[in-house]
């Protein structure tokens, strides 16, 4: 497995730990499981990089309600680390008098949140 390649097997393997905890719990059927697996197989095939993972992950739980959990642990890490390297470049940026290409960045990050 590459080092890009990580994000889709701890995600792979959160929601293969997620449907076995719901089935063992009684919380899906046997027939919503195998349709879990079969809808993740499909949208996240192998080989691909982490970016791509973290571009499809939000739309996983549209479908399936149950996957909203580890939708929301990947995509909060995902905006937290972001933020705060997205932070660390505007201070760099401000602190060298290039306060318009700071204001873009920011400018470009919260478009991307809200959309």
């Amino acid at each position: 497995m590459s080092q890009n390649q990580q994000l889709l097997s701890k995600v792979e393997r959160d929601i293969a730990d997620l449907i076995i905890d719901k089935l063992e719990h009684e919380e899906i059927t046997l027939e919503r499981a195998s349709l879990i697996a079969q809808f993740v197989l499909a949208h996240l095939p192998e080989n691909l990089t982490d970016e791509q993972v973290i571009h499809i992950l939000p739309s996983l739980d549209d479908e399936f309600i149950e996957l909203a959990s580890v939708v929301h642990k990947y995509m909060s890490a995902y905006e937290m680390e972001h933020s705060t390297i997205l932070a660390s470049q505007m201070t760099d940026l401000i602190k060298h008098d290039h306060f318009e290409e700071a204001s873009t960045k920011a400018g470009e990050y919260f478009k991307q949140k809200f959309m």
